[in-house]
């Protein structure tokens, strides 16, 4: 394989962290140094709040230059962000999309534009692509707009990130139910419309905490949960998407509340809605009347050390989502060596099956979830040593590394 020269455009945070000691960086910034260490030059333009004008940096093998993400606007500029607006919801592209148009031009030639599109940047590189002649595209996406009707998905997405994805040479998404979502996704109103780029799958990889902590479960004794009737835990933000309202369902259908099982709840709230808020308190309290104090635990939201503790407690790791794109915490849970139950709505649950490490529910079904909870709680079950053992191939198979190699396939191909 020949040396590339790829641009890439994508917003993280560890510019934040750099410049306040923070050691480490995002999982962006770990796959695009993966992509680096291959041997190809990896260029990377990104935007922080705290600079106020192009800053150039290094980063490892990264070359790295920050943009403000915030600029003063002349009556040009104000014109284009009104009309990107009302065209694509979206404001400030037309003055992103002619910076990186000038960027490129300024620093090229390149030969592969790399853009993340869950945020507005997929759609910054197509409007820069139409104005201009830049590399082809390779669009990653990690997330799909949605809202649910009756416990149901339903796309609501913008223009903006169609036009991205009709312009994209090749797309990548995170999983299968991502890839089959993507025509119907980037059509006018939900109307499916064929995409001219290829669309393949590549799986994310996974945060280095839990990478580390998979490493040092690799190389000493892993504590298992204690005997008894076991700890189960929720894992996940606090909102309908989650599946969280079902969780609290099941929990109060299910046999192993009544025969002694704790239950954890590890995550907060992430949106304002009060009726969300009231059913979950009102969910809440019945758990404990039934529970009693000590069986119920909401922990809140809590930093990636904790939760690595609290998933080494658990007996079984419950993810109930209505729809969730890929679930990093499904396989987080998986290479720490604990069973998972997810719905078919959660993109990573063929992993569940291929290696019987847990169970597959239908979403937004309290009782079925219960039952599959009673399962895989009962003695004898054969989830958690399957976990156990998956463990190690799904800890290389969502390290960086693996995801690099993957995307530079992709890479080479459009660029050839």
């Amino acid at each position: 394989m020949h040396v590339l020269k790829i641009a890439m455009l994508c917003r993280w945070y560890w510019e934040e962290n750099r410049r306040t000691g923070t050691e480490g960086g995002g999982m962006a910034q770990q796959v695009a140094e993966a992509v680096a260490a291959l041997g190809h030059e990896v260029v990377v333009l990104s935007q922080s709040p705290l600079v106020t004008g192009l800053e150039q940096t290094q980063v490892g093998k990264l070359e790295t230059w920050l943009t403000p993400r915030e600029k003063r606007r002349d009556f040009l500029t104000g014109v284009r962000d009104k009309l990107a607006k009302q065209i694509y919801h979206h404001r400030k592209v037309y003055s992103d999309a002619y910076d990186l148009r000038d960027f490129l031009t300024r620093r090229g030639p390149f030969d592969v534009l790399w853009a993340q599109s869950e945020e507005p940047d997929g759609l910054v590189a197509a409007i820069a692509a139409q104005r201009a002649p830049v590399p082809p595209i390779l669009t990653q996406i990690h997330s799909l707009r949605y809202k649910f009707v009756a416990g149901v998905s339903v796309f609501t997405e913008r223009p903006a990130l169609g036009l991205a994805f009709r312009h994209a040479t090749r797309i990548i998404a995170n999983s299968e139910l991502v890839a089959g979502s993507l025509t119907h996704y980037a059509g006018p109103d939900g109307a499916g419309i064929p995409l001219l780029g290829k669309v393949r799958v590549v799986h994310p990889n996974l945060q280095h905490e839990f990478l580390n902590a998979a490493t040092e479960r690799g190389s000493a004794p892993e504590p298992q949960p204690a005997s008894g009737p076991g700890r189960v835990l929720f894992f996940g933000a606090l909102n309908e998407k989650k599946g969280a309202l079902v969780f609290m369902d099941a929990l109060r259908k299910c046999q192993a509340a009544k025969s002694g099982a704790a239950f954890v709840i590890v995550g907060g709230f992430t949106e304002k809605n009060p009726r969300f808020t009231r059913r979950w308190n009102e969910s809440v309290k019945a758990a404990q009347d039934l529970l009693g104090p000590d069986r119920l635990e909401l922990l809140g939201k809590v930093p990636s050390s904790e939760a690595i503790r609290q998933v080494r407690r658990a007996s079984l790791v419950v993810v109930p989502s209505l729809f969730d794109e890929f679930s990093r915490t499904l396989v987080e849970a998986l290479i720490l060596g604990r069973p998972v139950i997810a719905t078919r709505c959660v993109g990573a649950w063929p992993i569940i099956d291929t290696y019987q490490c847990g169970l597959v529910v239908e979403p937004n079904d309290s009782t079925a979830l219960a039952a599959a909870i009673d399962e895989a709680s009962r003695p004898g079950a054969p989830y958690a040593a399957n976990a156990g053992q998956a463990s190690h191939r799904l800890l290389h198979e969502f390290s960086p590394e693996a995801t690099a190699l993957q995307l530079a396939r992709h890479l080479h191909e459009i660029a050839d």
